[in-house]
């Protein structure tokens, strides 16, 4: 008994090495917080020890599970998070002071380029359907079949969401330079 365990965890970590860099990856393009995407990857391990029970060897089967655990477990990050901004924001509404703050004391972006500044907040500006898509098809390369068995739309419904997605986009870059041009 003991020996199979050691065996186990052998392969299990040998599963961990194999994909936890890539899993990550699609987390943090999710959550984009390095520490929630950790937290979610660490989840999807733990449940893989729970739930698998076929050998622990990477293979097609168990990279597709990890993924779509780790989607699934990142838009459930995403989701509770939002809902927790905005409690948190309708809390210092209602506490706010009447005084704007001073110049040079809001957060700046810091070493951030702009243009991933405004790449992030355009991308805060899609729903969850089309920001998950958009992930999905821009940087985790996938293609509009795979998106579409992900995520259980039509393919063509895949091609729609992104095009509207893809507009959107550009309108809020376009509308974010446009504010930075303006006096």
């Amino acid at each position: 008994m003991f020996g199979r365990r050691a065996r186990n965890q052998g392969q299990f970590e040998g599963v961990v090495a194999a994909y936890s860099r890539r899993l990550l990856c699609a987390a943090m393009r999710f959550t984009a917080d390095w520490d929630a995407a950790q937290d979610v990857v660490q989840d999807a391990f733990i449940r893989l020890s729970a739930k698998w029970r076929e050998t622990f060897e990477p293979s097609p089967q168990m990279e597709a599970w990890l993924s779509a655990t780790v989607r699934n477990l990142a838009i459930d990050h995403v989701r509770r998070e939002r809902r927790l901004a905005e409690l948190h924001r309708r809390e210092s509404l209602e506490r706010a002071p009447t005084a704007a703050p001073a110049p040079g004391q809001g957060g700046g972006a810091g070493d951030v380029p702009d243009a991933a500044v405004r790449a992030a907040e355009a991308l805060s500006t899609l729903d969850e359907r089309e920001r998950e898509i958009v992930v999905l098809r821009v940087y985790e390369e996938k293609s509009y079949r795979e998106i579409a068995e992900m995520t259980g739309l039509t393919v063509g419904s895949v091609g729609f969401i992104l095009h509207e997605a893809m507009k959107k986009l550009a309108r809020a870059i376009g509308a974010g330079q446009g504010k930075e041009s303006s006096p």
